[in-house]
């Protein structure tokens, strides 16, 4: 029984206190022990190449290197250095890659391009058409349905690239990209245009396909790390382990946080600075994530427990009934460095129930489950004002008789909540329980599903299982990359192949990632279809990724971009490498500090969250 699912089908305390006192016995607390987590070449694979990280930004750790940072894309009339890196030919501004990892044979290498139809079943389990990648991420692992493959085309292209690779026998039928050609892949893309892929296979003599998808490349690197809690994982002890973990975008493995007796229910605030969390069922802590999460505050109560941040940190607004189990006694405001109580007007004696409350990554607004009225079934908005801790303008901005409406999270524009509906109480998607996750503005109070993300295409379910409404709790990168948000949620769905829909009984939870449109027309899905996030343990039961920035560096500091840096900007200093800089005059790069979008060097960038961002790409 999981810590979180016990106490979210089981409220009886004792029963919860069980399990978790099981847990907490099989392994001793901050105790890591075991293998590392998957990369995406879990399975039986033959042809392509494995190898570390790609090129990236992503702070420290995670195997990755170097930095994507800025605009990218092709110079006319030439290539990419990572074309030639990946040992392609740039001809006439096209870069061309050629690998025949698989060791086909000239004859069958013709056969496959010419293509045939011998197989009706083959089809992409994953990834899905339509995706949205970002750079830096390991090379997602195409999974195939149909006859197991002796042999693969893989063809991917679009104007300056084109990518032809021959991979051999694999079974169920996956195939790999190189690191390198997947590399040069995202870094030649324009986001501007349509990436084409195409793969034909052979199967006892007989060949089919090819069979195409269309991908889309944004232009830019994901920031931040994704801290997230697991359980039965191998890297923490293996089954009745319990924990947080951090996992960067393109890491080949995550890093624990906290291990052992309850630490779980965690929240992290934007700037990376602080985490909250359970350690028992009746007990919280707030830790200094730049202090190696050295404990802040202990405290014998669960006002800790899935408590909304402030961006900074420094406060906290506890959650109240659905996520804490024994009548904590409603929310308020606290300190997160002394746990002490403050005052708090506007919300004392206003709000006793926020469900899992959540503030906008400007610290100016904070979403709840309006509980105290809508029974669960209320979504509210309020205005904050941190400086004299006060709350104001309390308004309803969406209900679902039929839903009880948790986890809300800001876009980082604050102009919408993403949220999770569904048939569950405890806001969940496992043990018989469906949901799917909604977006509403905040200005007009218009809901739409995410119909991309939760696997639909005009009102029908385009994942290959037919497992639908098996999402839930969302949160945002509190910024914006390659002209999109990007939402990190917990689904039960299949992942192509390897993975089977509510693995283990429903137990198994996986973290998967969707971009989000920056401003996207009133009524219309913001949402693209997800990809599963590489690095995390397979064979783990992974939730609730909370999804912020890296903490900031001081002036003097080695950065990659402005967004590393607490002053907010990155610059050459004296002819040196790129370091942490006070502004010196001068406009604002990507990432950088900004107040309004005359800030920013690029006059076709946006000012979002105090940071200067390429525009969404062109519909």
């Amino acid at each position: 029984m999981k810590l979180l699912h016990s106490w979210g089908v089981v409220l009886l305390a004792t029963v919860a206190a069980s399990a978790l006192g099981a847990a907490c016995s099989a392994v001793p607390p901050n105790t890591f022990t075991g293998t590392g987590g998957s990369t995406s070449s879990s399975g039986t694979l033959s042809g392509g190449t494995g190898g570390s990280g790609v090129g990236g930004l992503f702070g420290t750790g995670g195997g990755t290197t170097g930095s994507t940072t800025g605009s990218g894309g092709n110079v006319p009339g030439d290539c990419d250095a990572s074309c030639k890196d990946a040992g392609g030919q740039c001809l006439s501004g096209t870069c061309t890659i050629t690998e025949n990892p698989g060791n086909v044979d000239p004859g069958l290498q013709t056969t496959l391009e010419n293509g045939g139809n011998a197989d009706p079943a083959l089809r992409f389990l994953y990834p899905y058409d339509q995706t949205i990648f970002p750079r830096g991420l390991l090379p997602p692992l195409i999974q195939l349905d149909g006859a197991p493959p002796d042999a693969v085309f893989l063809h991917i292209h679009y104007p300056g690239f084109d990518y032809k690779g021959f991979y051999g026998a694999s079974s169920p039928g996956r195939v790999l990209l190189s690191e390198p050609a997947w590399k040069a892949l995202t870094l030649s893309a324009t986001g501007k245009v349509d990436v084409k892929v195409e793969v034909t296979k052979v199967s006892g003599g007989q060949v089919a396909g090819p069979v195409i998808q269309t991908w889309g490349m944004a232009k830019g690197s994901l920031r931040g790390a994704i801290y997230y809690e697991t359980y039965d994982s191998l890297i923490l002890g293996g089954v009745a382990s319990v924990g947080i973990m951090k996992i960067q975008p393109g890491a080949l493995a995550p890093t624990p946080i906290k291990s052992g007796c309850g630490n779980v229910c965690h929240t992290v605030s934007a700037d990376g600075s602080t985490m909250v969390a359970a350690t028992f069922l009746t007990s919280s802590a707030s830790y200094d994530l730049k202090n190696n999460a050295a404990v802040l505050s202990n405290q014998a109560d669960q006002r800790f427990t899935f408590a909304a941040l402030t961006p900074d940190g420094s406060l906290a607004l506890s959650a109240a009934n659905y996520r804490t189990f024994f009548g904590f006694g409603g929310s308020h405001l606290y300190d997160t460095k002394t746990g002490a109580q403050l005052p708090a007007p506007g919300w004392d004696g206003v709000v006793n129930n926020p469900g899992t409350p959540a503030f906008s990554p400007d610290g100016k607004k904070v979403a709840l489950n309006h509980e105290d009225t809508g029974g669960g079934h209320t979504l509210a908005v309020m205005d904050f004002d941190q400086a004299q801790k006060k709350f104001s303008n309390l308004v309803d901005v969406a209900n679902d008789p039929a839903g009880f409406l948790g986890w809300p999270a800001f876009t980082p524009d604050t102009k919408a909540v993403v949220y999770h509906s569904g048939t569950n109480a405890m806001f969940e998607t496992n043990s018989g329980a469906k949901g799917d996750l909604f977006a509403v503005d905040v200005a007009s109070h218009q809901v739409v599903r995410l119909d991309a993300l939760d696997g639909y295409k005009n009102g029908q379910s385009y994942l290959p299982a037919n497992d639908p409404q098996l999402s839930f709790a969302p949160t945002v990168l509190p910024q914006a990359v390659g002209g999109y948000f990007w939402v990190v949620f917990t689904s039960h769905r299949s992942y192509g192949n390897t993975l089977p829909s509510l693995d283990h009984n429903g137990e198994f939870g996986k973290l998967w990632v969707a971009a989000y449109d920056i401003d996207p027309a009133p009524g219309a899905d913001p949402s693209h279809p997800a990809f599963f996030l590489d690095g995390q343990e397979t064979m783990a039961n992974n939730l609730r990724g909370f999804w912020v920035l890296n903490p900031c560096e001081p002036n003097g500091s080695d950065c990659a971009s402005g967004d590393e840096c607490c002053d907010g900007y990155c610059r050459d200093v004296d002819g040196g490498p790129p370091e942490c800089s006070p502004m010196s005059g001068g406009c604002a790069q990507e990432y950088e500090k900004c107040v309004t979008a005359a800030d920013c060097c690029d006059p076709g960038f946006q000012c979002i969250n105090g940071h200067c961002a390429q525009p969404p790409p062109p519909k």
